[in-house]
C-alpha cells in the first residue's frame, strides 16, 4: 500500500512513524527544507520537498498511485486543497485534517463538493473521547465487534477493585466469557497471560460478551460514581465543543476562559442553563478556590499550552478535585502526566492518527480499534481458508502465530464466544485478534492464509 502524508509537524510524522514501522510504502510531502532534512533521516520513508496543495507537485509525486492520500499540515485551506486535488489525480482515498469549526460543522457539504472521502478534526475527536470518558466513568475506550455481540472496554483499574493485586487466571477464567488483551503499566504496553499480576493504575482491555461485560468491568474497575459536575479551562475548540457535548447530559459545566471578549461570545452560545461561563484564570488557585472547584467531579485543561494543562490539572488535584484530565499537544509530555497525579492524557496528534489507522485496516478487517497511542490494535477479520491453523487447538498453532498476538474471539454464524485453548478455528470462521502493533501484520497474514 503507498501512503502520502501532506505535513511532516506532529500529527504528519506521528503517521509516517506508525505506518513505516508496518513496512508500507510512504512519501512525505513537507515544504519546510529544514524539517523535510530531519524526517528524512528520522524514517524510512521518500521525502519530497515542496507545496503539498500544488498539482504539478503532486502529479510529479506520482499520487496517482497513492492508496491513501492524508492532508495533515497546520493549515485547514492548504489540506482541503491538497486533498481535493490528489483526489482528482486518481488518490483512492483522499482525508483532510480540518481545525476551524465552520468546516468540522459543514463537513459532509465539504466532502461532497471537494471530493474528499473524509474531514478529520483533531479537536473534535479529542473532544467526544474526554465526553465519553464523562458519560461512561472509568472507561477509557469503548468499541464493538461481532455485530455488537462482542464488547471491547478499556479501563483503569482503581485501588479499591477487587482485580488490584489478583493474577489474571484467577479473574477471567475459561468460561468466563471475558478475556484481558492488553496491560498498559507505566507507558508499557504487552499482551498478559495467565499468570500477570494486575496492579492499580494498570490500564486493562477487557473483551468479551454483552452480558458478561458487567460483572467484568466491577471486578477491575471497581465502583466509579458518576460525574455530574465538570469544570474545563480554555474556551477554544476542545473546550467549547466538549461543554457542548455535554450540555444535557451533565448537572453543571463550570467553563474558564481568560479572555473576556471571547467568555462573552461564548456565554451566548449555550441552548440551556448548564453550562456556565467564568471569566477567570484557572491556572491560578485562588480562582480555582473562590470558584469551588472542591466541589466538581471533573477538571479538565484544554488549552493549546501544555504547560498551562499540566500546570491547572495539578493545581485542581491539590484544591480537591476527584478526577483530573489534560489535552497533552507534545509527545514528550504524554509519559510525564499520569506521575504527575493526572487521571487521564489526551493527545490530538494520537486521536487523528487512530482514526486513520482504521481508515486503512477498513480495507482488509471488518472492525479494528487502536490502543495505547498504536502500540497495540484490535482486529475483526474473516479467517482465510489458507490458513495453517484450521482445526488445530489453539494452545497448538505455535509458531508463525506470532506470540504478542491472541485471538480473543470466534465468530462462527450466529454465535460469538471467547474460546479456551481447546478450541478451534474453522473454515468460514471470524476471529477479533489483540496484538501488537509489530506483530499485527505477521498474525493477519497467518489467519487469512
Amino acid at each position: 500500500m503507498h501512503i502520502f502524508i501532506m505535513g511532516g509537524g506532529r500529527v504528519g510524522f506521528h503517521l509516517a512513524q506508525l505506518f513505516a514501522d508496518e513496512e508500507y510504502e510512504i512519501t512525505v510531502i513537507e515544504r519546510d527544507q529544514e524539517r523535510q532534512e530531519q524526517i528524512d533521516l528520522a524514517l524510512n520513508a521518500r521525502v519530497v520537498h515542496g507545496n503539498g496543495a500544488s498539482p504539478l507537485l503532486l502529479q510529479e509525486s506520482g499520487v496517482d498511485d497513492a492508496d491513501l492520500f492524508v492532508a495533515c499540515s497546520g493549515n485547514d485551506e492548504t489540506n482541503l486543497i491538497a486533498a481535493a486535488a490528489a483526489k482528482a489525480l486518481g488518490a483512492r482515498t483522499a482525508v483532510a485534517r480540518v481545525e476551524h469549526l465552520v468546516y468540522v460543522e459543514a463537513n459532509f457539504l465539504y466532502e461532497g463538493f471537494l471530493g474528499i472521502d473524509f474531514m478529520l478534526s483533531p479537536d473534535a475527536l479529542v473532544a467526544q473521547e474526554i465526553a465519553n470518558y464523562i458519560i461512561y466513568p472509568g472507561v477509557l475506550a469503548a468499541e464493538e465487534f461481532a455485530r455488537g455481540r462482542i464488547q471491547l472496554r478499556q479501563v483503569q483499574v482503581n485501588k479499591n477493585a477487587r482485580a488490584a493485586g489478583q493474577m489474571l487466571c484467577d479473574l477471567t477464567a475459561p468460561g468466563s466469557g471475558v478475556l484481558a488483551g492488553v496491560v498498559e503499566r507505566d507507558g508499557k504496553t504487552s499482551v498478559p497471560h495467565g499468570d500477570f499480576r494486575i496492579e492499580a493504575g494498570d490500564k486493562v482491555t477487557l473483551l468479551g460478551k454483552r452480558e458478561a461485560m458487567v460483572s467484568a468491568l466491577r471486578d477491575f474497575q471497581g465502583e466509579e460514581p458518576r460525574m455530574r459536575r465538570v469544570a474545563i479551562m480554555g474556551g477554544g475548540v476542545i473546550g467549547q465543543w466538549l461543554a457542548q457535548s455535554l450540555e444535557d447530559k451533565v448537572a453543571s459545566v463550570k467553563l474558564f476562559e481568560v479572555k473576556l471578549d471571547k467568555a462573552n461570545r461564548l456565554a451566548t452560545g449555550f441552548l440551556t442553563n448548564t453550562v456556565s461561563v467564568i471569566c477567570r484564570d484557572a491556572a491560578s488557585r485562588d480562582s480555582l478556590e473562590q470558584e469551588h472547584i472542591d466541589n466538581y467531579d471533573i477538571f479538565i485543561a484544554t488549552t493549546e499550552d501544555d504547560e498551562r494543562n499540566i500546570v491547572a490539572s495539578v493545581l485542581a488535584r491539590e484544591v480537591g478535585v476527584k478526577t483530573t484530565a489534560a489535552v497533552i499537544h507534545h509527545p514528550d509530555f504524554a509519559p510525564l502526566v499520569a506521575k504527575l497525579g493526572i487521571e487521564m492524557a489526551v493527545t490530538p496528534r494520537v486521536a487523528v492518527a487512530n482514526s486513520i489507522l482504521k481508515i486503512v485496516r477498513q480495507q482488509t478487517v471488518t472492525a479494528s480499534t487502536i490502543l495505547s497511542e498504536g502500540e497495540a490494535e484490535v482486529l475483526e477479520f474473516n479467517v482465510g481458508d489458507g490458513c495453517p491453523g484450521l482445526g488445530k487447538p489453539l494452545h497448538a498453532l505455535g509458531e508463525p502465530m506470532p506470540k504478542n498476538a491472541i485471538i480473543a474471539t470466534i465468530i462462527r454464524g450466529e454465535d460469538a464466544f471467547v474460546p479456551g485453548g481447546n478450541d478451534t478455528i474453522e473454515s468460514g470462521d471470524a476471529v477479533v485478534v489483540i496484538t501488537l502493533s509489530d506483530a499485527c501484520a505477521e498474525a493477519q497474514r497467518y489467519l487469512q492464509g
